[in-house]
């Protein structure tokens, strides 16, 4: 049976409905006999599920319209977005660069190069931009060719590299700026850019009138020197041989006696240089006693006059005042040139000794060569021992080092010399043969080397060209190679003015 209030199922014998809580009055219920009918409660049944289904419609109903304007809203927003960005592409890439090539192109056309080329040169490759940077730029050059700013239109003309007839172009604004200093008088600069701008024969009269001006001033030397750069041979020499004259006369000797050597067999000029140098040197001595410059000068003056007696006096002379002043190495030098004058014998071995003990403490390698190569001298053995010690080694390899150009012993140097480092290498033993590095390193610390291999008491010599030496202190080390242990280290001198 069903509870006449709520419509359950319930049991027949029950009394109170177990769904509402009220009491059975089986079918006396205002609701008796509402749900006797199968098909009525079927039928309230079909109502209930199509109200509930009608119910969620309206609700979907009632939310579609949100949800749909948002995915609308986005839908649009990527759309403009994307329709923006093509937008924005296709005037970056086509419509901004053709406006701006047609403005371009007609600065062109009003004789604006320019303000053109700034444009097209932004423009990079697009169409024929690069070709108008070219273009724009050679009329620049042109205009500032017109406008007889010749230096800077040659910078335009050179920059185009080769474009057109720009080489040409440029050869001729500097050849007109040339022309430009030549009439001022500038015949230095005149000169100069006549040969950059391939006009030999215009650069060699513009040498010529500067000489003419130089020598007429009494500068004869730097007419000398710039006609001999430029071509003018003979006149070189004949303004140098005046200028030695000139310098003859008024007594200086050195520069006269230069100039003369440089000319070689020019007239009389080798006899002129002996001469003037001999006068300058025989001077200097007499003037302010023994020094290098004046030794090396009778070195090479040879058999001139009384050259041959008066280097190896000067050479002793000068080796007591090095000695006295505590350069022993020079002084070593000086006493070994003077050969058999007086006393130099006995002087060198002194020299050697004292050069020996003062390099015990700083440099015992080359302090253990000299001692050895005294030998019996004095008690140079212990000495030899006493700076082997300080090395540490029980090697006794030892160098005996000297420096000398064409057989003269010294310790300056000129640019134009070949120095010579002769040695005498060997050990206390017999020993197999060695490798030795000759490294000569210069003021500015630029290094040349050689290898030689010597094995007991062998002699040997190595030749460095000085022309490209920085003047200055300079050194000679030589070491082994092996085990880059340096054997000893010959200080020398590079001059400028020798």
């Amino acid at each position: 049976m069903r509870c006449g209030y709520c419509g359950k199922k319930i049991s027949e014998t029950a009394r109170f409905c177990p769904y509402c809580g009220r009491k059975n009055t089986g079918n006396g219920s205002e609701f008796a006999g509402k749900f006797d009918s199968e098909d009525d409660l079927l039928v309230v049944k079909a109502q209930e599920i199509f109200s509930e289904a009608q119910h969620i419609q309206r609700t979907k109903q009632r939310r579609f319209p949100i949800f749909e304007k948002k995915r609308i809203l986005k839908a649009a927003a990527i759309l403009c977005t994307a329709a923006i960005s093509v937008s924005a592409f296709l005037l970056a890439s086509f419509i901004v660069p053709k406006i701006r090539y047609s403005n371009a192109e007609k600065l062109y056309e009003e004789g604006n190069p320019s303000e053109a080329e700034k444009i097209f040169s932004e423009l990079g490759d697009y169409k024929n931009s690069a070709d108008y940077v070219r273009k724009c730029r050679y009329e620049t050059a042109l205009a500032l060719m017109d406008e007889e700013l010749y230096p800077e239109a040659a910078d335009a003309f050179t920059a185009l590299d080769g474009y057109a007839d720009s080489n040409l172009l440029a050869a001729e604004c500097m050849v007109r700026m040339a022309d430009g200093y030549a009439d001022e008088g500038n015949l230095r600069s005149a000169a100069s850019i006549y040969a950059a701008a391939g006009k030999p024969e215009l650069a060699k009269l513009a040498a010529k009138r500067r000489a003419e001006a130089l020598a007429k001033n009494g500068d004869y030397f730097s007419a000398a020197d710039i006609s001999q750069k430029y071509g003018n041979f003979d006149a070189a020499c004949e303004y140098r041989y005046t200028g030695a004259v000139k310098a003859q006369k008024n007594g200086d000797l050195k520069t006269a006696a230069d100039n003369y050597s440089k000319l070689g067999d020019y007239r009389d000029s080798a006899a002129l240089a002996e001469k003037c140098a001999y006068e300058y040197f025989k001077s200097e001595y007499d003037k302010n006693g023994a020094s290098e410059e004046t030794a090396r000068g009778f070195f090479f003056l040879a058999d001139y006059l009384d050259s041959r007696e008066l280097f190896p006096k000067i050479a002793y002379e000068y080796g007591m005042k090095c000695f006295e002043n505590n350069d022993f190495s020079t002084a070593a030098d000086m006493f070994r040139n003077a050969g058999t004058y007086e006393n130099s014998e006995e002087m060198l071995y002194k020299a050697r000794y004292a050069l020996g003990d003062s390099l015990i403490e700083s440099d015992p390698a080359s302090a253990r060569s000299v001692f050895a190569l005294l030998s019996t001298y004095s008690d140079s053995s212990k000495k030899k021992k006493a700076a082997a010690e300080k090395l540490g080694s029980d090697e006794s390899w030892y160098v005996d080092g000297y420096t000398s150009v064409n057989g003269y012993c010294t310790s300056v140097f000129g640019k134009n010399d070949i120095l010579l480092v002769s040695c005498t290498a060997g050990t206390d033993y017999i020993s197999s043969p060695v490798n030795t590095l000759l490294t000569f390193r210069d003021s500015a610390g630029n290094e040349v080397s050689a290898d030689c291999k010597v094995r007991n008491s062998a002699s040997f010599g190595v030749n460095f060209l000085l022309s490209s030496a920085a003047a200055g202190k300079a050194e000679i080390i030589i070491s082994r190679k092996d085990n880059g242990s340096v054997l000893r280290t010959i200080p020398v001198v590079i001059s400028d003015q020798l």
